[in-house]
């Protein structure tokens, strides 16, 4: 592999003038000095290191994401939009799944520091995540879910509380008195806000409804083993809340296996709105999160080395067939 000083010999320089030239400056170069630097690197192939040139400038050029499970379609629609967000920036996006576990978010987190990444985007596997490592290390982060006071971070996210009470309203005005919530663990990310906004909807419209709460992984699978035991019973609620897509897929195909119909017999809501949504049978009715606006903010906010803030998008609730009659979407 061809090195500056192989470059500086046979375009007759040194090396320093082979540095500013890959690295405009911080000294000028001739024209044609700079032609015969250009055209040298070109006949030996060589490339510039380029981790070594942004640690010169005292950055990496690097984007850290931290996700619970990269397998789960809404990360991996979210790792796709900040990616392309970041490559127009000229950065890398590194990814870190922590695979719903908190040692394993912690050890991405110490990871991302040792490797000295700009910036970090997280969705964390708790609902109140330690990231003091990356304000001790002075590097930004932005969380995309809610967040406490106490975590010296940044946030974008939707008001969790207010769209699970605009998905639970959908299910109640249908009518139906017994509702289930498919609540994520009762530790992770936006738990609270979740039951709380479906507690809320219940509490305006429903006040004597029969309500019931589970926990399950974030995953169809975990989800459709509880739905299976729940719905098998004869006392089985007639509307599923679910707290994300994956789960509400899961609560699909249990439905699916009994032999019952939705929405005719179970009504079920997700929550996320990733591009799988629109294509389960039957479609979902699902809260939809602003993917791409979502990444470019967060970007943006990083880039810009901003102090702490919280910021709170917009959501949309797209209602589709498996709550009842096809409607339009609503917005928050």
């Amino acid at each position: 592999m061809a090195t500056a000083k192989d470059v500086a010999a046979r375009a007759g320089t040194s090396t320093a003038v082979v540095s500013y030239v890959f690295n405009n400056g911080p000294r000028g170069v001739a024209p044609e000095t700079r032609e015969r630097v250009l055209r040298a690197a070109a006949e030996l192939s060589y490339r510039p290191n380029a981790l070594a040139r942004a640690l010169s400038f005292g950055r990496t050029l690097s984007v850290g994401l931290i996700v619970p499970d990269i397998a789960n379609r809404f990360f991996g629609e979210l790792a796709r939009a900040l990616e392309e967000v970041a490559a127009e920036r000229g950065n890398i996006l590194l990814i870190g799944d922590s695979s719903q576990r908190v040692e394993r978010e912690h050890e991405h987190i110490a990871a991302f520091v040792e490797r000295r990444v700009d910036s970090v985007v997280v969705v964390s596997v708790s609902d109140d995540p330690d990231l003091s490592a990356f304000a001790d290390a002075g590097i930004p982060v932005v969380a995309l879910h809610p967040l406490s006071e106490s975590v010296n971070a940044s946030s974008i996210s939707i008001d969790y509380r207010a769209a699970a009470a605009s998905a639970t309203r959908h299910l109640l005005e249908h009518g139906y008195r017994s509702i289930a919530l498919f609540n994520g663990p009762t530790e992770s990310a936006g738990s609270r806000q979740h039951r709380d906004g479906f507690m809320d909807a219940v509490r305006d419209l429903a006040p004597g409804a029969a309500v019931e709460e589970h926990s399950t992984q974030i995953a169809r699978a975990h989800a459709a083993q509880v739905a299976l035991d729940m719905l098998a019973r004869p006392s089985r609620p007639r509307a599923v809340y679910c707290a994300t897509d994956e789960q509400a897929y899961g609560v699909l195909f249990a439905c699916h296996r009994l032999g019952l119909r939705v929405p005719d017999d179970v009504a079920v809501t997700g929550f996320d709105g990733t591009e799988h949504s629109a294509y389960s049978y039957p479609p979902l009715t699902t809260v939809r999160q602003p993917i791409p606006e979502m990444a470019e903010r967060a970007i943006a906010l990083l880039a810009a080395g901003e102090e702490r803030v919280r910021e709170t998008v917009d959501f949309t609730l797209a209602v589709r067939e498996s709550c009842g009659r096809h409607g339009t979407d609503v917005a928050s």
